[in-house]
């Protein structure tokens, strides 16, 4: 049934109705008001004393829709309304008031947040503005601006690939729950199906945050054939499959040391040799990933080698391409990850090459020193 919008007088009387159904639609409809309120706007008040009000209402529906409205509004008065709703006599008006304190509080940090990242911008943006003038930081925030937008929208599209078949899976289930015959085996179905969306969803938001962390980097020096070895036992505990797994084989000189952020740098190799293991998953033979080092003048040379699956060139290009990834439980963040660490923050380059059916080859060119990065 279609529910009528209320003009804000009519909706104001219609919070006060004795009709609870009448007033429920209302507290639904002042809730769309709120989310997008701001402070200090004379209807708003009106609506956030008329909803307070109601927390005393005789049905708990009307309670719970209150308690989930003030999910949305920034109004201190909704504090104590929720810390009432709280205390309910029904669980289900407990869980709305406890879910909403949980949402301000969030949103409130969201909000810190969200200034200092504005501060952080606006501070680097004049230093770019003291050093290549007005210009220069107007074209780069209009980078920047232009390649949020990117990620943002190719975010968008990746988890609405993943909420798509987890809502379908939803409507079965609901489908399933309804029939007169009801049996186990179609909801365990469903349910391990909305189980792996989930956590494929999980993976790439974690993915998302991951490249997106700008973490303070502390570089000491470090030796490299530690690192490898570290990342090596990362990569094989995460290696989803469990029944067979590659050898790595580590020919890196323990002579070899190198300034780096540690574990930023073992994150990296851990996602390169991830990928690695993984591109045997169709291939017969389990010959060895082999990893190998060498100096040359200022540059470390980091070398892995695998005899998997193997890329085709359109692969390669890819390969670095964020969401892009031809594995159905990937999220398309690993090899990009691994490309940011190594370049952006140790000053560094990668390099892919493969050969479809014969395996890849990724070569990481590191400055050994960082002094050698900055002359």
């Amino acid at each position: 049934m279609a529910t009528e919008d209320f003009g804000f007088g009519d909706l104001l009387c219609a919070l006060d109705s004795s009709d609870w159904s009448v007033a429920l639609r209302a507290v639904a409809q002042s809730e769309m008001r709120l989310r997008n309120s701001i402070l200090g706007d004379p209807e708003v008040e009106q609506l956030v004393a008329k909803l307070s009000s109601l927390a005393s209402h005789s049905k708990w529906e009307v309670r719970r829709a209150v308690a989930n409205a003030a999910a949305h509004a920034p109004h201190s008065v909704f504090e104590g309304v929720l810390a009432r709703l709280a205390l309910d006599d029904n669980r289900r008006v407990r869980q709305a008031a406890e879910y909403a304190s949980l949402r301000r509080r969030d949103s409130r940090h969201a909000s810190t947040l969200g200034k200092q990242h504005e501060e952080r911008i606006n501070s680097a943006l004049d230093n770019i503005e003291v050093r290549f003038g007005p210009i220069g930081r107007d074209a780069v925030k209009r980078v920047s601006e232009q390649i949020a937008n990117t990620f943002a929208r190719e975010l968008y599209h990746e988890v609405i690939k993943l909420l798509s078949p987890l809502a379908i899976s939803a409507e079965r289930l609901q489908k399933h729950l309804l029939e007169a015959n009801l049996t186990a085996e179609p909801l365990v179905e469903e349910a391990n199906r909305i189980g792996r969306r989930v956590n494929q969803l999980r993976a790439v938001l974690d993915g998302m945050r991951a490249y997106t962390a700008q973490p303070v980097l502390s570089f000491r020096p470090e030796v490299l054939h530690e690192l490898v070895n570290e990342a090596a036992g990362l990569a094989i505990e995460s290696n989803s499959d469990k029944t067979s797994c590659a050898p790595i084989e580590i020919r890196v000189s323990p002579s070899i040391d190198i300034d780096a952020s540690r574990s930023r740098l073992v994150q990296a190799f851990t996602n390169i040799l991830l990928n690695a293991i993984e591109s045997y998953r169709d291939v017969d033979s389990l010959n060895p990933i082999g990893v190998s080092a060498s100096v040359e003048e200022r540059l470390v040379t980091i070398t892995v080698d695998d005899a998997g699956c193997g890329m085709s060139a359109e692969a390669q290009r890819d390969a670095l391409t964020l969401f892009s990834t031809s594995k159905s439980d990937g999220t398309g963040f690993g090899l990009p990850l691994a490309v940011k660490i190594v370049e952006s923050e140790h000053g560094g380059r990668l390099h892919i090459d493969s050969v479809k059916g014969r395996g890849t080859s990724v070569r990481i060119l590191i400055p050994k020193h960082r002094e050698a990065e900055s002359r």
